[in-house]
């Protein structure tokens, strides 16, 4: 009876300690935008949030958002739709989309997020003006980790270089890149619970 709580002991000491599991981020197209995007986006995002990020099924353009009169989609109606495919096992789900998004009270925006229901959007319509594959990839990057940054309960940035500084044109997108300022890592880091 000895060895075996000989071999018990050793068994229960010697167990090395659970995995942190990492956050699950999913990247779906919407609509006809491009899947290469995906490929795109998808090293930045795990660099910024330290998640690992897989591939969703398409979420079809809902015909809903199209709105006539602005000859532009609702960001808000994409965002119910991504909140619609959104599975359990993601902690957070954000969509590539290719048209001319807006919220209401403004013109346009480059995307819009959800942090209650974890989802987000951002479109390659307006990043697309002046730009080669390399600018319009850069910029995909930063808009996706700014909106991903909003659905972890990040606000805008006064910092011009941060990732969270509002955008009002593309200039102030390309400038600010996909990092975070100290302030703002630090409020991800506690949000997230690390």
């Amino acid at each position: 009876m000895r060895p075996f709580s000989v071999l018990l002991a050793v068994a229960v000491l010697g167990q090395a300690p659970a995995p942190v599991t990492k956050p699950t981020i999913a990247v779906a197209v919407i609509g006809n935008a491009s899947r290469a995007m995906i490929e795109t986006v998808a090293p930045v995002l795990r660099e910024a949030f330290g998640a690992r990020i897989v591939t969703a099924p398409d979420v079809a353009l809902p015909l809903a958002s199209w709105n006539e009169w602005r000859q532009q989609y609702s960001a808000n109606t994409i965002l119910d739709a991504l909140a619609s495919a959104k599975r359990p096992e993601w902690d957070r789900l954000i969509g590539i989309a290719d048209v001319n998004v807006y919220l209401p009270d403004l013109n346009f925006v480059f995307g819009a997020a959800d942090a209650r229901r974890g989802v987000a959007v951002f479109s390659l319509a307006r990043l697309r003006a002046g730009a080669d594959e390399a600018l319009l990839s850069r910029r995909a990057a930063t808009e996706a980790v700014h909106e991903l940054g909003h659905t972890y309960g990040l606000s805008h940035c006064d910092q011009p270089t941060c990732v969270m500084w509002f955008s009002n044109n593309l200039s102030e997108s390309d400038r600010k890149g996909t990092r975070f300022c100290p302030a703002h890592e630090k409020q991800l880091a506690e949000n997230r619970g690390e």
